[in-house]
């Protein structure tokens, strides 16, 4: 009997030793009935940085350039705010907006006043550098306007006379800036002094109509002794044979006024002839005579009207200053056979040769100077039979809208 039991024994041990050597092998991971069992990676938080907002930009209390005087007194206000300390001129004023700025003591109160000559972008501008002038004085935040629409003048001509400075000898600044007026031709420059009485401005710049095309403009001097000198006048060739001219304004009666005009070199036979006419209104008959005779065949004046493609007008203008010369001997009390003769026998014109004899008709019947251009004057105001003579002469000195009135039937023997 207990032959029997010991096999079974030992069967279970092998069973049970085979199962254990299964377990093993599974868990192992052996044989290719087994599949592994997958690990989860580990997640990992992603933490974002704080960041702090931008910080709000400071407005621009200039804003854009001024189109305008509101504009431009807004801007200037809110920069400057409401301190009567406050800094008159701020480098942001001048380089933002291009402004440009003045100091001086108008009221007499010992403390500065300033001014600014602020640019305009103009959709339409008044002028070709428009500008609006600013005064704000020391004990105020009231800001006062000059040029309101935009005819100052900020260019460097207009840059350059801006001031706060004494320009009448009397306590206290002047305000003096540039103003500019257009028309389709051109524009004409005047300069604006503005002086402050206690109670109100008054202008004591130039009261005439200002010069046109100007290219340069100085203050020279101080307080009474102070001048102003503007150089321009030249125009298109269009508009005529025109000159520049440097006008000098001095300090007359309380207001500056034109004291000198210097032209400059003739360019055109036409000037010449002006210049030679000014000598002969003036009495100065001598010098009248050599101005003519240096114009008479001055290959170095230039001839408009041929220049322009209108007929020469050389001999026209040679012709009346032979004539003249011939009127000029005659006022001298000398005789003026030869002179006449030149202007009979030399001029190219027609009517003037004609007006030569009719002088010397008069001159001999009657003895006098006066009487010779009676006579002559009679001549070139004929009109009748087909001539119109007034309107030939008008023809004659037709120069250009520039120079209009030019000369009448009435000048061609008008004594001083």
């Amino acid at each position: 009997m207990g032959g029997r039991r010991l096999p079974r024994e030992k069967t279970l041990a092998l069973t049970l030793a085979c199962a254990a050597i299964l377990a093993l092998a599974s868990c192992s991971g052996g044989g290719d009935a087994a599949e592994p069992i997958p690990v989860p990676s580990p997640t990992l938080a992603v933490v974002k940085p704080t960041t702090s907002p931008p910080p709000t930009p400071t407005p621009d209390p200039l804003g854009p350039p001024p189109a305008n005087a509101v504009e431009a007194r807004s801007g200037l206000q809110a920069l400057l705010g409401a301190s009567r300390f406050a800094e008159p001129c701020p480098q942001h004023l001048t380089a933002s907006w291009g402004v440009i700025c003045a100091e001086g003591d108008v009221d007499g109160d010992g403390l500065p006043d300033a001014a600014w000559l602020i640019p305009l972008h103009q959709a339409i501008p008044q002028g070709p550098y428009p500008a609006v002038v600013f005064f704000r004085p020391s004990g105020s935040q009231k800001l006062e306007e000059f040029a309101t629409e935009g005819s100052a003048d900020v260019s460097i001509l207009g840059a350059a006379i801006f001031s706060l400075a004494d320009r009448d000898g009397e306590p206290g600044a002047e305000l003096t800036y540039l103003v500019n007026r257009c028309t389709a031709n051109t524009c004409t420059s005047i300069v604006r002094i503005q002086a402050w009485d206690g109670t109100a401005w008054r202008d004591i710049g130039p009261g005439d109509d200002g010069v046109p095309a100007i290219d340069q403009v100085a203050l020279d001097g101080e307080g009474s002794l102070s001048r102003i000198m503007v150089h321009g006048g030249k125009l298109d060739i269009a508009a005529g044979p025109t000159r520049a001219s440097t006008r000098t304004y001095e300090l007359l009666g309380g207001r500056y006024r034109l004291t000198k005009t210097e032209y400059d070199a003739p360019e055109f036979l036409f000037h010449a002839i002006l210049d030679a006419d000014a000598l002969f209104a003036a009495a100065k008959f001598e010098e009248a005579i050599a101005a003519y005779r240096a114009a008479i065949g001055a290959a170095d004046l230039r001839d408009w009207k041929k220049d322009t493609g209108r007929e020469e007008g050389r001999p026209a203008l040679e012709g009346y200053a032979l004539f003249r010369i011939a009127v000029a001997t005659a006022a001298l009390g000398r005789d003026p056979t030869e002179a006449i003769d030149a202007a009979i026998r030399d001029g190219k014109e027609i009517v003037f040769s004609i007006a030569a004899q009719e002088f010397r008709k008069g001159l001999q019947e009657h003895g006098s100077v006066i009487a010779g251009c009676a006579e002559a004057t009679k001549y070139l105001g004929t009109v009748g039979n087909g001539a119109d003579t007034p309107a030939y002469i008008a023809r004659l000195f037709d120069y250009g809208y520039a120079n209009q009135p030019s000369r009448t039937y009435q000048d061609i023997c008008r004594l001083p």
